[in-house]
């Protein structure tokens, strides 16, 4: 069988046609949807990667605060809250003030206890009040104040009479 030389360049044409749809179907076709693909994928990615670096900052700066707080912990072994604000009270001449101090002592979790003192004050002046708070929150022991309750004293309108909840966090020793 012989063939012409139109149906020669037909089927050379049909044959480069089929060639050049199977390169694009194969190749071109999916090569443009895997580009179109990551195109819109990777932004999303990245907005997930700055998300991701934020929480790890997050945590990071959380359990550096919360080494610090354990090693503050443990640097305050041996030191007892009612003496300390014992102290605190002489050092601001509030002894006569000083109605009650009740302590008490609970444990929330295991491996740690929290101390927590009332404190009933009688007649001071706010100056006074304030002083001893300052005094108690700037010093080195982990201490903090949880309630305050201040009114006017009936006595004298100028003083008041205060209730105070300071607690102090202690880690137990395993």
């Amino acid at each position: 069988m012989r063939l012409t030389n139109r149906e020669k360049l037909l089927a050379v044409c049909l044959v480069l046609f089929l060639i050049a749809w199977l390169l694009y179907a194969f190749f071109i076709s999916p090569s443009l949807a895997r580009a179109e693909t990551l195109s819109r994928v990777i932004p999303q990615k990245q907005d997930e990667l700055r998300q991701l670096r934020s929480k790890s900052a997050r945590f990071i700066a959380i359990r550096d605060r919360l080494n610090s707080l354990r090693a503050k912990m443990a640097s305050q072994e041996g030191v007892e809250l009612l003496p300390f604000l014992e102290s605190q009270i002489r050092s601001s001449n509030l002894e006569n003030k000083v109605a009650s101090m009740k302590q008490n002592l609970i444990q929330p979790e295991s491996g740690y206890s929290e101390t927590i003192v009332e404190l009933n004050l009688q007649n001071v002046t706010l100056k006074e009040l304030i002083a001893l708070l300052r005094n108690v929150q700037s010093s080195n022991v982990l201490a903090s104040v949880k309630t305050l309750y201040i009114k006017k004293s009936l006595e004298n309108e100028d003083l008041l009479n205060s209730t105070i909840e300071i607690r102090n966090i202690k880690l137990l020793k395993d």
